[in-house]
């Protein structure tokens, strides 16, 4: 039990902060400031480190339960509270989370194959994540017309730019959590005298 708290810990911090490091490489401190784009990279990395952690151990369950108090800490105590927000970071922890668990199956079912192959994949899979969430947040406001939202007012060329935009940031963070996937990965098979990871308790139909 000690050890698999430790490597869930550990997955948990690395996958984040080689996130968000990767943001403070590109974007400096405005991966800090929660009104700019680049924050996706602090906001993102806490979601994947968590759902990565999570979804590594027998209890991912209890990853949802954490997603779930992580989704509030971000609406309620980071960010300046509104509706539009609560539509937001629902959008975005739901599908960074759904990232990983896909970037989890193509891992297991050795759909990619080592290092550079599966922090490739990482940097697709989010990026691809990214722009779904753009074109879900569009459809949102334009159904139910968030006027707090900057999507509801863009012209659709601005709305393009802003998919692409965000293809761009998802490759980022992507390639920034597959590193520190990797990493961590790496550490717990020194950890565990060379040998495989452990089991990661998954459930089968991952």
């Amino acid at each position: 039990m000690h050890d698999i708290v430790k490597n869930t810990l550990l997955r948990m911090i690395l996958a984040a902060c080689t996130t968000v490091a990767f943001g403070l490489l590109f974007f400096q401190l405005s991966v800090f400031n929660m009104r700019m784009m680049a924050s996706q990279f602090m906001m993102s990395g806490v979601t994947a480190g968590i759902a990565y952690a999570a979804l590594k151990t027998p209890r991912w369950r209890d990853g949802l339960a954490a997603l779930f108090v992580w989704y509030i800490v971000l609406t309620f105590f980071i960010s300046q509270y509104n509706w539009w927000l609560l539509v937001l970071f629902f959008a975005y922890i739901m599908g960074i989370a759904a990232a990983v668990y896909l970037y989890l199956y193509f891992v297991r079912r050795e759909i990619v194959r080592g290092a550079l192959q599966r922090v490739a994949a990482s940097g697709v899979i989010t990026a691809v994540a990214n722009a779904v969430i753009i074109l879900f947040l569009g459809l949102v406001t334009m159904v139910l017309g968030y006027s707090a939202s900057n999507i509801s007012l863009a012209t659709p060329g601005y709305y393009a730019s802003m998919v692409f935009r965000n293809l761009q940031l998802g490759t980022l963070i992507g390639i920034g959590f597959g590193v520190g996937a990797e990493l961590a990965e790496y550490i717990i098979r020194r950890l565990e005298g060379g040998g495989a990871p452990e089991s990661s308790g998954t459930p089968g139909s991952l």
